[in-house]
């Protein structure tokens, strides 16, 4: 009986999707973007100015020698002691500060800078001189 129930809305539904496609009245003679121009791409042009290489499978080169890890890695920027920094921050500092009050003119400030940069550029070479030395021993 619950069967016959449902019998008429499932009768409905199913006319309702049967009469859709006729509904639809779609052809291609009344779409609305159809132009009369035909939608195929244009043409590839392929503008090269010199011939490569045909592609061809990847070999492996064999160079006859191992990778190596020989060379030592340096770092980007020269590390500087706790104590050398310790010394020169204040003198920085203070430099900055005479500088930003107006204290001193631009002239004396980029003497010193040039002066530190100087000093900074001979103290990186000779650390580096006594940490060589220090592993010769």
């Amino acid at each position: 009986m619950d069967k016959l129930r449902h019998w008429p809305s499932r009768l409905a539904f199913l006319t309702a999707v049967a009469a859709l496609p006729g509904l639809s009245g779609c052809n291609s003679k009344s779409f609305a973007l159809d132009d009369g121009i035909p939608n195929t791409p244009p043409p590839a042009v392929i503008v090269q100015s010199r011939t490569a290489p045909p592609p061809g499978p990847l070999t492996r080169r064999d160079t006859g020698t191992y990778p190596t890890f020989a060379p030592t890695l340096t770092a980007a920027n020269e590390q500087i002691e706790d104590a050398d920094y310790q010394k020169s921050e204040p003198r920085m500092a203070a430099l900055a500060r005479a500088r930003k009050s107006g204290t001193i003119s631009e002239a004396e400030y980029k003497r010193r800078v040039a002066e530190y940069r100087k000093l900074a550029a001979q103290h990186g070479n000779d650390a580096l001189a006594d940490i060589a030395a220090e592993g010769a021993k």
